[in-house]
């Protein structure tokens, strides 16, 4: 084989050298370029991403955390403790009550603190009644949230406590008596229980008010900084609202290097420790805040430098091969075995590079496939969470028919072809009569998830027990558990809003099962009663299991008491409220044969 004419034919001498580094080193310099800037833009992209997605997943936990505390004070506002504190004032007794009744729903709700404020702003009973400083006795009329509460609307702020000094989140809603606002509900979330959920990521999650003032963040150092200069009406204002007292909010080392389409290029810190992030926003406009996620470029470099190192190493690689192939040709004979083996060594480093490149790259594809996998599997199980336990019931009862449909059709297609139609026929009426089956299912579960209308119509008692009962179906018949229904529901009707009186029949029937599974109580029962006396009639919930302590009855509707590790304990107190809103009660007390006994007075036809 003739060599090429590229090469020389006379020995090397210096000048082919120094000719051969400098068109080699200008094709290399061209060629970094090139992939310097491809790779530097396809990281990014990637970078960009892969925030996004995590961005989405901060700001959808935020806003469950946020979600769970909004509907506690509302829902406080309405006890009659608050209201016999705030109408008798001097009532040690009832304060102390409540104070106590703070407490306990502050630690079943994982609350800071919950407190009650009159329409002056002073704090008239708090849940840490005993802690020094306590609130009690502190006027927080100039918070914007207290305002808020006072003209009718949910106050929602977050400050630096002025007593306590620490972060968190107010909520609060008005107390009403006869259509008057006479004081206000606040409960005071701890905001740094997200900095330490997100402890040991790799991004830096940043929360800012109105004002671009940090106030959540997970480098402390950044804590009560504002992203720019604040103006001096603006802190006079923060200053008024004592919303981070004692602080001096200086302006935070934030430079914007480039603007990207989705996104900014930003440089943190001073001359001493500089770091670029990748920063993406997020508003949250329900509460007035702004999430920013700053996700450190390093393995966009990273990545760059990697393929300069490997553009490199594989031109230099080729340059070797070149220079080999020239040398080659200026010994002939005498150097081409010596150098057909350097050849062969030479293709098996760079199979060996290339097949570590690909396996480097079947790992990355492998951390996407199960980055993507963990995201569907958070979403199907969020999915699932809401389904919860009654979908899976309906779900097992769904499955038995469609089993026994499979069965019946290929038996079908065996006899149609034996000509055996009669038989066929069977088999089809029987399937007909499990899609009927299966129907009804979906259709008690259609009936339950309705949404329900907010009148009081006259409502079946039996259409209510039965769906009720449907729907804890397998879990009675699982646990060996017998239900006796009594035979004088069958005609009576009552004035109420069907959904939501389904609610409480599923609530108490399902406090029954919990109870006698717990207990293991032999030979299981549950009855459902009725005494039945125009124009009211009384429906028992009875079971014959351990029943309710004593000490335990006075508190049993009130929320967030339960005696169980699962649950917020608002089961009882919602059905409690929906029974109140039909015109009724709700009253609990040990049945004479043993176990628990749930009463409830409806008016009927």
């Amino acid at each position: 084989m003739q060599p090429p004419v590229f090469f020389p034919s006379h020995p090397i001498t210096t000048q082919d050298v120094w000719r051969l580094v400098f068109y080699a080193s200008g094709v290399l310099l061209i060629l970094l370029v090139v992939v310097f800037w491809w790779v530097r833009i396809t990281a990014l992209e990637d970078h960009i991403a892969t925030t996004q997605q995590q961005r989405q997943l901060y700001a959808a936990h935020i806003a469950g955390v946020l979600s769970k505390y909004e509907a506690i004070p509302a829902l406080l506002a309405t006890n009659q403790r608050v209201l016999k504190v705030l109408q008798q004032p001097h009532n040690f007794s009832a304060r102390q009550a409540l104070n106590e009744y703070f407490t306990r729903s502050a630690l079943a709700s994982q609350a800071l603190d919950i407190y009650l404020m009159n329409q002056h702003g002073v704090t008239v009973a708090a849940s840490n009644w005993e802690a020094q400083p306590t609130f009690i006795g502190k006027n927080f009329s100039y918070r914007p949230y207290f305002q808020q509460a006072m003209q009718g609307q949910t106050g929602r702020y977050f400050a630096l406590g002025t007593t306590s000094g620490v972060r968190g989140y107010y909520f609060a809603d008005p107390v009403y008596q006869l259509g008057q606002i006479i004081g206000a509900v606040v409960v005071k979330l701890d905001v740094s229980l997200l900095e330490k959920r997100w402890g040991g990521v790799t991004e830096e999650i940043v929360l800012t008010d109105p004002q671009g003032i940090v106030f959540i963040t997970t480098n402390p150092t950044w804590l009560y900084r504002s992203l720019t200069p604040l103006e001096p009406a603006i802190l006079e204002q923060i200053h008024t609202a004592k919303r981070y007292p004692q602080q001096t909010l200086e302006p935070l080392s934030w430079a914007i290097q480039h603007t990207l389409q989705t996104g900014e290029w930003v440089r943190v810190g001073n001359q001493a420790q500089v770091q670029d992030y990748l920063h993406l926003e997020y508003p949250m406009p329900e509460v007035g805040w702004l999430l920013h996620v700053l996700n450190p470029l390093d393995t966009v470099n990273e990545r760059v430098l990697n393929a300069l190192l490997i553009t490199a190493t594989i031109f230099g690689i080729l340059l070797l091969g070149v220079a080999m192939v020239w040398q080659r040709q200026q010994y002939h004979a005498r150097a081409r075995a010596v150098l057909q083996k350097a050849h062969s060594q030479l293709e098996e480093r760079v199979q060996a590079r290339t097949a570590d490149l690909r396996h480097q790259i079947e790992e990355r594809h492998r951390a996407e496939e199960a980055l993507h996998a963990a995201q569907d599997k958070l979403v199907q199980t969020a999915k699932l969470a809401m389904l919860g336990q009654l979908s899976a019931s309906v779900n097992h009862e769904l499955n038995q028919p469609l089993t026994a449909m499979r069965s019946y059709a290929g038996n079908a297609q065996r006899l149609l072809q034996q000509q055996r139609t009669a038989e066929v026929a069977h088999n089809l009426a029987e399937i007909t009569q499990l899609v009927d089956r299966m129907a009804r299912i979906s259709a008690q579960l259609k009936q339950f998830a309705r949404k329900s209308s907010g009148e009081c119509v006259a409502v079946s008692l039996t259409i209510a027990v039965d769906v009720s009962l449907q729907l804890w179906r397998r879990e009675l018949r699982h646990a060996g558990i017998t239900v006796q229904v009594a035979p004088e529901m069958q005609h009576v009707q009552i004035f109420a809003d069907a959904t939501r009186l389904e609610q409480v029949f599923v609530n108490l029937i399902g406090n029954a099962l919990q109870a006698l599974v717990a207990a293991q109580t032999p030979d299981p029962s549950i009855q459902l009663l009725i005494q039945h006396a125009v124009p009211m009639s009384t429906i028992t919930v009875r079971d014959n299991g351990p029943g309710i302590p004593e000490e335990q009855l006075a508190q049993i509707f009130d929320p967030f008491f339960t005696t169980r590790q699962a649950g917020l304990g608002l089961g009882l107190a919602i059905s409690q409220q929906i029974i109140e809103s039909f015109g009724g009660t709700l009253t609990a007390a040990q049945a004479p044969t043993g176990g628990a006994a749930f009463s409830f007075t409806l008016r009927c036809v």
